[in-house]
């Protein structure tokens, strides 16, 4: 992907750099074409599964600073070198997740008579085989029509992630691979209590997502949710067993330190985006597992 842009960078080399006149601001461009796309082609090769996305010196995300410019350039300069901004353009679109756009503009570069049409109608196949899996639905009025939707969905992106394994482009079909399982889980958090045994197939649930997606720059989150559900567990213990008598404090406090022990992981955990909010969440359980212990002794 670096190299089909090092092309454009290359026809850039050779031709006049064209100022950003007096546009200002963050979504402007910093001086020319050629800066813009260095910067983009620079992060086109990040792992968007394992890696938060890039930023800029003005902490917003590359991408879509990238893509905005490239806009911003084209009103300036109307039909210069549309070929060149239009390649960039749609290798933005595909990062932020928009396949369906990044594929027309692929075709339309691709019907150019440029050096980058063949690689153009490569990118028209890839983005477009991301796009007909994103397309799917994932929701329906009922929960076994949701999960049915997900389940399809899912099929569909195993074979986007297989087709594309091993290229730059695998993350990108990963991340959505684990953006599907935790809605899953989430449901099967959510609707626990309408299944037999749904607790154990909530923790089930929780637990693949941490084990499968260990790699992943969302693993801190999943740990999250599970502390999370073990945290309401040991909420519904006290609402379920209100009497005296029928409060056993070692369950009680098993529960409680079993949730109190996950969120320790992210609170503890150094560069994870979710360690404040884990640490807000361990003092709030650790405060209310004191209180209960204090109105039933």
């Amino acid at each position: 992907m670096r190299t089909s842009i090092a092309a454009l960078l290359l026809v850039l080399a050779v031709a006049r750099a064209a100022p950003a006149g007096d546009a200002t601001g963050a979504f402007a461009p910093y001086e020319d074409l050629l800066e813009v796309l260095a910067d983009l082609t620079w992060h086109l090769k990040d792992d968007a599964y394992r890696f938060p996305p890039p930023k800029d010196p003005t902490g917003h995300d590359l991408y879509q600073l990238a893509l905005r410019r490239l806009e911003n350039w084209e009103k300036r300069y109307p039909g210069r070198l549309r070929d060149v901004t239009g390649y960039a353009r749609a290798e933005a679109l595909e990062h932020l997740g928009e396949y369906r756009t990044a594929a027309d503009l692929y075709r339309q570069v691709a019907a150019l008579p440029s050096p980058l049409a063949a690689r153009a109608r490569e990118g028209a196949a890839r983005a477009g085989a991301f796009a007909e899996a994103a397309a799917l639905p994932e929701d329906a009025p009922d929960v076994d029509g949701a999960f049915a939707a997900l389940r399809a969905k899912l099929e569909a992106w195993s074979k986007v992630v297989t087709r594309y394994g091993g290229t730059p482009w695998e993350p990108a079909a990963l991340a959505e691979e684990e953006r599907l399982e935790a809605i899953a889980a989430r449901l099967v958090v959510a609707h626990r209590r309408a299944v037999e045994d749904g607790t154990t197939a909530a923790e089930r649930a929780l637990r693949f997502l941490i084990q499968k997606h260990a790699d992943s720059k969302a693993l801190p989150g999943h740990i999250l949710r599970l502390a999370d559900f073990y945290a309401e567990l040991a909420r519904d213990y006290v609402s379920e067993h209100e009497r005296p008598l029928a409060f056993d404090e070692d369950e009680f406090v098993h529960r409680a330190d079993r949730a109190l022990d996950t969120y320790r992981k992210v609170a503890t955990w150094d560069g994870a985006r979710e360690k404040p909010e884990a640490q807000a969440r361990f003092a709030a359980l650790d405060a209310y597992k004191t209180a209960v212990l204090g109105r039933y002794r």
